[in-house]
Order: structure tokens, then sequence, then C-alpha cells
């Protein structure tokens, strides 16, 4: 027993600094779990953050004891370097330009600028560190899988409020946002999606898959973020496409088809009454749709807001009007301003504008679009670049795809899409997963052909 943990110690004190950072990138992707607390109240860093900053210490280190920067710096693909470099000056140009036009910034910009270095931090982390072993792509993948464990809420929904882990009817996880927490479950979902669709040696492996798809899809729904639900729609039909179509045949195109849509709909099934009771008042009351209308049965059952919806609808057929949706007021907003300003403004997009909704209230939000924030951040170089690494990462899969039809590259295929939609939705330049699934995209090789 001795003899072993003594081989442990000196196993791990004759790590190299880069071995111990790769490793520190597991647990920091594991760590993503919590998301609790806000920095801009407390100041205090949650531990995905602390850990990537002692990642890039130790990279700071290794680079100047081992002389490793044309190393390091010529790992990453030369087009992605470039569009990279690209990217990080048109944001600062973009800052640059605000100054000049006397666009007033505040602190929460820094915090935004600031929580985009560490999205961008981990990206570049991640294409250093799986540049030698490409079987890190996969360790890092399977860390993101962690909210899996979620799944056994659906059996004991009480134990949710409980442990305070969701609010107001729908589950939040160890995070304080449903859009937040319907992003991070879309990547264990459709792993599993994925790999249900795969026939296994073992019958009872793919029965796990298709059990973890029910619990996870659930948790989407219990966590009632429209933007999630749009996004695991979109990207399962997109799944079962690209399943359906390798190969094709009619019976495949059916049976898969089919397959998913029971996923979905065992999910809703398990799903429990209040998480239900909030996917159909979003869905038939989107906010801000119709106001006047939603008060009074905002804490009603789902029976009773679909009844309500059908009298509301007795000569009035109109299901949204679009003219009150907050987003649809933002996005030509923003769309103007991107217009206008074709070198971008920098991380000013809250508190720079004076927008209103339709009330007249004033709407504190940026452009709720990934894509718009980019482009307003960094402009058209901004935005070009952007676009060059994210359609990069889509290519290097169908690629990979084609040569060699797997689960895992499905998996990851699904998972970049649906990511990518939810993003169309919110800000999200400082959400890691996104940044974290990019990098992997990028860096993934076949490793079963």
């Amino acid at each position: 027993m001795d003899t072993n943990v003594n081989n442990l110690v000196n196993k791990i004190k004759n790590l190299s600094l880069e071995e111990i950072s790769k490793n520190l990138i597991f647990v920091a992707l594991f760590a993503l779990i919590y998301r609790l607390g806000n920095f801009y109240n407390t100041f205090i860093p949650k531990p995905f953050e602390i850990i990537v900053l002692l990642i890039v210490l130790l990279v700071i280190v290794d680079i100047f004891k081992n002389n490793k920067i044309k190393e390091l710096f010529f790992s990453i693909p030369r087009d992605i370097r470039i569009a990279f470099i690209c990217l990080v000056f048109s944001v600062l140009l973009g800052w640059g330009v605000s100054i000049l036009k006397g666009i007033p910034y505040t602190f929460n910009a820094l915090l935004e600028f600031g929580v985009f270095i560490f999205s961008l931090s981990i990206f570049l982390l991640i294409l250093i560190y799986t540049r030698n072993d490409k079987n890190y792509v996969k360790i890092y993948f399977y860390a993101l899988l962690m909210p899996a464990v979620y799944g056994i809420f659906v059996f004991f929904p009480k134990a949710v409020y409980y442990l305070s882990l969701g609010n107001d009817g729908t589950f939040l996880g160890f995070t304080m946002s449903p859009n937040i927490i319907s992003k991070i479950l879309l990547i264990p979902a459709f792993f599993f999606i994925a790999y249900s669709l795969f026939k296994s040696e073992n019958k009872w492996f793919r029965a796990g898959y298709i059990t973890a798809s029910f619990l996870i899809v659930s948790l989407l729904f219990w966590a009632a973020s429209r933007g999630g639900l749009v996004s695991l729609l979109f990207a399962s039909i997109f799944v079962w496409l690209v399943f359906s179509l390798h190969n094709f045949n009619w019976k495949k195109l059916f049976y898969s088809g089919l397959l998913i849509f029971v996923i979905l709909a065992v999910g809703f099934a398990l799903t429990p009454d209040t998480g239900k009771q909030r996917v159909i008042l979003r869905a038939l009351y989107p906010s801000g749709s119709d106001h006047s209308s939603y008060l009074p049965i905002q804490d009603k059952s789902a029976g009773e807001v679909i009844l309500k919806f059908i009298n509301d609808k007795v000569g009035n057929p109109a299901l949204v009007y679009f003219s009150r949706e907050t987003r649809f007021q933002i996005w030509p907003f923003y769309l103007r301003q991107v217009l206008i300003n074709p070198l971008g403004i920098g991380p000013n997009t809250h508190f720079s504008f004076n927008l209103r909704d339709y009330s007249g209230e004033y709407i504190n939000s940026g452009p709720h679009n990934t894509f718009l924030q980019i482009w307003l951040w960094g402009g058209l170089l901004g935005i070009f670049s952007f676009l060059f690494i994210f359609v990069s990462a889509f290519k290097n899969l169908f690629i990979k795809l084609n040569s060699d039809f797997n689960p895992f590259t499905l998996a990851l295929l699904g998972t970049i899409f649906a990511v990518s939609i939810s993003i169309m939705f919110d800000d999200s330049l400082g959400f890691f997963w996104f940044f974290i699934i990019l990098a992997l995209a990028l860096r993934y090789e076949n490793t079963t052909s």
C-alpha cells in the first residue's frame, strides 16, 4: 500500500508543467457545473475562472522556463491563428473607436470584456493542449457531460426545491438562469441522442443512452427556456437528417425520426407538472406578447393555461403580437447600430443606448444574439473572423463524419449545432461552453478509422 502511494506521489512530482496544465483543464471543465454567485455583486470568482487563471499562469511560466513560445504559437492551425488575432484586434479597435466617439462605458462593460477574455483563454488552451494527444478532445468533451447527473431529479422533483436547484417552477441546477442551464444541458442531451441512434453490440448500453436522453430532455423542458427548447427542436431535426442521409434508406429515415420523436415525447411526459405548466405558459404567452392575459394565469395549471389561451383566441386569431416581442425590437435596433459602426464599438452593448419597449419602458439589454454582439464589438473584421472560425469547426466535423460515420462525431456535430442555435437568442460571448465545443470541433480527429 505504501509503495503504491509513494509511486503515485513520485509520478505527480515528475509531471511537467504541460501535463499539469492539461489535467487542470479537465478539472476546470468539470468545475463548470457550479455557476452560482454573481461576480458583479460579490467580486468572488467561480471555481472555473480561478482554475483557468492558474493554468494561464502555468503556461506563462512554461513559456519562459522552457522557451516554448514558438512551439505553442505555431501549434494552432495557421488560418485559425490569423482569424483569432483579427478577432481580438477588431474588438480592441472597436473599443478605441467608441472612445473617440465619446460612447460611455461602464463597469459592466469591463466585466463583459473580462468574461470574453476567459472564453478566448479556454479556447486557446484547448487548442494548444490537444495538439499532441487528440484523445484529450474526447476526455474534455466527457467532462462537459457532468450535468447529466441532474437527471436523477426528474424522479425526485421536490428535492430540487429543497436543495435550491430550482425556482418559480423551473429547474436551474447550480446556475441562476434557465437560459444558462438549458444551454449546458444541450451538450449531454445530444451526446446521448446521437449514441441512441447507433446500434450497439451491448443492447443495454443503447438502452442506457436512450434512458439518459429521456431524462436530460425532461430537464430541458423543466428549465422552460424558449431558446433552449427551440435549439433542442432544430438540432434534433438536424441530427435526424444527418444520420438518415448517410447510406439513406426509407426505413432508416422513419426509424431514426420515430426514435427522436419518442425521446422528445417521453422527455416531456416525464417533466414534473410545474415544468409542463411553465413550458406551455411560455409557449402560448411569450414574455411581453400579451401581458394582461399572462398575469392572471401565471400560477395556473397547464390545462387551465391551454383553456384560457383557446378562449382568448376566439375571434382573435393572432397567436403572437410580434410588435410586442422584446427581441423583435432589440434585433432591428442593434442591426442599425452595426451598420452605422462598421469598425465596431467594443464591449459597449449594455447601458449605452436609450432603447425602449412597446410600453415605453427602458430595455436594459444587449443584442440578445451573439453574432450581432460580436459584430457590434468588432465590426466587419470581427464578425468575419468569428464566422471563419465558426464555419471551420463545422467543416472539420463534416469531413471527419464523411470519412468515419461514428456516434462521437455526430454527437459533437449535434452539440455544436444546438449550442449555435441557442446563442442566437442571447449575448453569449461569455458562454464558455460554446468556445470549448468550438475548440474541440476544430481539433477533433477520428481515432477509430
